[in-house]
């Protein structure tokens, strides 16, 4: 077996092999892959909070169109299309990602006008959240013709 003690051909000192344990508990560079992996988990956290929040924007924008088109087809004179049309407007300009996925059906009669929204929220990114049914229902007493 050789003699791994090397001689440095400028100064003559003697500089040992380092050996594999030395290696082994060199932790330079793992500061970085736990920052990578943080800023990841992060991201992550971060994607499932805006999806939360903007599923409940657009409840809440269903709900108020529902809310404004009871209100709409209950005025003396309106009908069940203009509830709807109301309704559909609204989720048009202010939910218009989530247009596609709902159905509106008003129904006005003598006593209550009421509006039914049912809506199928798909997340922003797919893979990383459920969707969300639901059915939104708001009433208006109707007026009546003069």
């Amino acid at each position: 077996m050789t003699n791994r003690n090397y001689h440095c051909y400028m100064t003559g000192r003697r500089r040992p092999k380092r050996s594999s344990g030395r290696w082994l508990a060199d932790e330079s560079g793992a500061a970085v892959i736990e920052t990578l992996m943080a800023m990841g988990m992060a991201l992550i956290t971060a994607v499932f909070l805006m999806n939360g929040l903007l599923m409940l924007y657009a409840r809440s924008v269903i709900q108020y169109a529902a809310d404004s088109g009871a209100r709409a087809g209950a005025l003396s004179g309106g009908t069940g299309h203009i509830c709807e049309e109301t309704a559909e407007r609204i989720i048009s300009g202010l939910a218009s990602i989530y247009q596609d996925s709902t159905e509106v059906d008003c129904n006005r009669a003598e006593a209550l006008t009421t509006a039914e929204i049912t809506a199928r929220l798909l997340p922003v990114f797919p893979s990383l959240g459920p969707t969300w049914s639901f059915t939104m229902r708001a009433t208006s007493v109707t007026e009546p013709v003069p």
